[in-house]
């Protein structure tokens, strides 16, 4: 078997949180970021976890790294943190039906910079730009007011499903068939931002995430008025963080399904060295003739940090886009993926990260994949 791509990362734009990171901590993934629902620029403390390579505590003293003194603000009286965020990678590709390497080369995923300003500590602007060229769009542009354990959000932003990932292909997100069918669990891109407004609220360990936006409608659209909620309650501890999830998309006429929904549940945990994290969810797809299709998917991983710089990670991933009774149907739409993954962080704001994973398709008619990469990472 060949060596395969990240195929599913060939289009990936855009800065994703590492949901690890929370399970190594206890902390929620807004702990480090602006965004409450993680991902996007750092605050100052999610710039000094970066800074000591993925760890609350600071370098040892023998390290030559325990003296790096570098900051994400300008300054006390310019409150304005800057960040950038670049991924590059060497992937290749190959099925059993072609023998060598169907795909291999180079791919720049991201070039993202982030602009935050807060004037003051219950306002915050967040302003991101992917990347430099003629093909460079805004993501992540929103302002978000905080009063306490409340804030509002209204702008641009990810909407807070589940997990935010920093890895798209997982099951539960946009999958891992970009060269079958190039179908997704989500009903949308995960790594676009939405248009609406978000609501949160956390108090002794429970939190909720509420929001309104367009979905794929548009107020000057055919549907004219966006029908889309998400609802997220969950509650974190010191070692474990749960969350459910529900997404509710109307579009009408719009497109070719009427209505699509989600719903999900996600875990974190730790034991000793070990992390362990995983989501399982579900939904249903309603097309313009009241045909319904129903969908599941799920992953679990395991990781491994024997030491600061590296980690270790296993992955299993199941994917079904038609639970149809029809035996036949159902084998067509039913993957599954196993991962062997890890990263490397030589030096701070930098890391190599790669995976051998290998896709297994249900039906015989389908061709297995095999897959791997080799991405650099650089963040600020």
């Amino acid at each position: 078997m060949a060596l395969t791509s990240f195929g599913a990362l060939l289009l990936a734009r855009g800065g994703g949180a590492v949901p690890l990171y929370a399970t190594r901590t206890g902390l929620l993934c807004g702990t480090c970021h602006f965004d409450p629902n993680g991902g996007g620029p750092r605050n100052e403390f999610g710039f000094a976890f970066a800074r000591n390579r993925h760890q609350i505590e600071p370098e040892d003293t023998t390290s030559q790294w325990a003296d790096l003194n570098v900051v994400n603000r300008l300054g006390d009286n310019v409150p304005i943190y800057i960040g950038v965020n670049q991924r590059f990678m060497l992937l290749a590709d190959g099925t059993r039906q072609i023998p060598g390497i169907d795909r291999i080369g180079f791919f720049s995923m991201e070039n993202a910079f982030h602009l935050t300003i807060q004037p003051h500590s219950k306002l915050t602007l967040v302003y991101t730009r992917d990347g430099f060229d003629a093909g460079s769009t805004t993501r992540d542009a929103f302002g978000m007011i905080g009063g306490g354990p409340w804030y509002i959000k209204a702008g641009r932003f990810r909407t807070p499903f589940g997990l935010r990932m920093d890895d798209h292909t997982v099951a539960t997100r946009n999958s891992f068939l970009d060269f079958y069918s190039g179908q997704s669990f989500l009903p949308y891109d995960p790594r676009m931002p939405d248009m609406g407004v978000e609501f949160g609220l956390e108090q002794g360990g429970f939190f909720e995430r509420g929001a309104f936006t367009d979905g794929q409608s548009h107020p000057f659209g055919p549907q004219g008025r966006a029908q889309t909620e998400t609802i997220k309650l969950g509650y974190r501890s010191a070692w474990h963080q749960g969350g459910v999830s529900f997404y509710d998309e109307y579009r009408g006429s719009t497109g070719s399904l009427r209505r699509a929904t989600r719903w999900g549940y996600y875990g974190l945990t730790r034991l000793g060295p070990l992390q362990m994290l995983g989501e399982v969810a579900a939904g249903t797809d309603e097309d313009l003739g009241g045909d319904k299709t129903n969908l599941l998917a799920g992953f679990g991983e395991l990781d491994y940090p024997p030491v600061r710089w590296l980690n270790f990670r296993l992955r299993f991933d199941r994917l079904e886009l038609d639970r149809a009774v029809d035996p036949v149907v159902r084998d067509l739409n039913t993957f599954n993926r196993f991962a062997i993954e890890g990263e490397v962080v030589p030096v701070p704001f930098a890391e190599l990260r790669w995976t051998v994973r290998r896709i297994d398709a249900k039906a015989s008619s389908l061709a297995d994949e095999t897959q791997g990469y080799l991405q650099f990472h650089f963040s600020y």
